[in-house]
């Protein structure tokens, strides 16, 4: 059930060997969406890239178009300067990719040490990356409202990285209720669905709800911002799965294209993301590497004199000066009026044991 989770207990999920949570690194997925325009060179291209810049699994879109669209959309004419085709569903099959291609890449992304997987948009695709035998499966934006698609999906028993684009509350409740008593390996990615999404327009505090609301599963987000910034701030607020668009040319023919990330963009932006992760890592101060540093900087009690046995301290006796090679700064109020145990020449640090009585440290 919701909330069953201890206090100490973190929300973690096994992605094909990889555990993904608040005590691991960020996962991260690089989205070829169709920016490989049919071309299996190209996403085999696409998925070198994604190794080079670091990311953790490739993901690729799966419809069967003529039984995900109506046939009247199907037919339609698609005058894009981006079709692939005269009609909508041309457009489409162009961009697919059938079973023979699908395992070269699945075979190519394993070599380079990734996971591929991919977005199930209907329930025939289920049925075919079932079949190629994906690790996990993507849950787009536009199917968060199709339960019977969502429970199809569940009922593999591999987890779900379900992307929450254009969805109001209920709609996020209505999809883990459907699913989570049948499959609990659930990733929920926040999501703007808005191509290339405006960062006024990011609503990132939505991450830090969703951690708040569901601390049972991991929180992710699918970053559709034409830039890096966005990922470094997620993470702070509780995303720990990363999607984002990769492209080899942001003036490649097609719609993703332009607000994609190419390598160089897609390096910095893992890179920005582990560089806040390990920013956010909590430690007790002083660290090591401030001990240097803090010794030259700070001050001690130094003799401002010859200090013979017996002396009684006066504020003129004394003097602060660096480096902290003594009693600390703060103890100097405390020395006035104190009486020499043990002689002090000028410039001597002065120590617990020059003191009648010590400091008692």
């Amino acid at each position: 059930g919701y909330g069953c989770l201890g206090g100490d207990e973190m929300a973690e999920v096994n992605l094909n060997g990889t555990l993904v949570g608040d005590n691991h690194p960020a996962y991260h997925i690089a989205e070829l969406g169709h920016n490989h325009g049919g071309s299996i060179e190209k996403a085999l291209d696409l998925i070198d890239i994604a190794a080079r810049a670091g990311a953790n699994a490739a993901k690729l879109q799966k419809r069967s178009n003529k039984d995900l669209y109506t046939a009247e959309f199907y037919n339609s004419p698609y005058n894009s300067e981006n079709a692939f085709g005269a009609t909508y569903g041309e457009h489409r099959e162009a961009l697919e990719f059938g079973e023979v291609e699908y395992r070269e890449l699945q075979q190519y992304a394993a070599v380079s040490g990734l996971d591929l997987f991919a977005t199930a948009f209907d329930i025939p695709s289920v049925d075919f990356l079932e079949k190629i035998g994906v690790p996990f499966y993507k849950v787009a934006s536009g199917s968060a409202t199709n339960l019977q698609l969502l429970r199809y999906i569940a009922k593999t028993g591999k987890p779900m990285i379900m992307s929450f684009g254009g969805c109001t509350w209920a709609d996020i409740q209505r999809a883990v209720d459907a699913v989570s008593w049948i499959n609990p390996s659930l990733v929920l990615m926040h999501c703007v669905a808005a191509y290339p999404t405006p960062v006024e327009h990011l609503n990132l505090p939505r991450i830090e709800d969703l951690a708040v609301a569901f601390p049972e599963f991991v929180i992710g987000f699918s970053d559709h911002q034409d830039g890096i910034s966005a990922g470094p701030v997620a993470w702070t607020l509780g995303a720990r799965v990363f999607e984002k668009h990769l492209t080899f040319s942001h003036s490649a023919k097609g719609t993703d294209h332009a607000f994609s990330l190419e390598e160089a963009g897609f390096t910095q932006y893992i890179k920005s993301i582990e560089r806040a992760r390990l920013a956010l890592r909590p430690q007790e101060q002083p660290l090591e590497i401030e001990k240097k540093p803090i010794y030259k900087m700070r001050s001690s009690v130094y003799a401002a004199r010859d200090l013979p046995v017996g002396t009684w301290l006066w504020e003129r006796d004394l003097v602060l000066q660096s480096p902290e090679n003594g009693v600390a700064a703060w103890w100097f109020d405390f020395l006035v009026g104190k009486v020499m145990r043990e002689e002090a020449k000028q410039g001597d640090p002065i120590k617990s044991t020059h003191i009648e009585g010590g400091l008692g440290i």
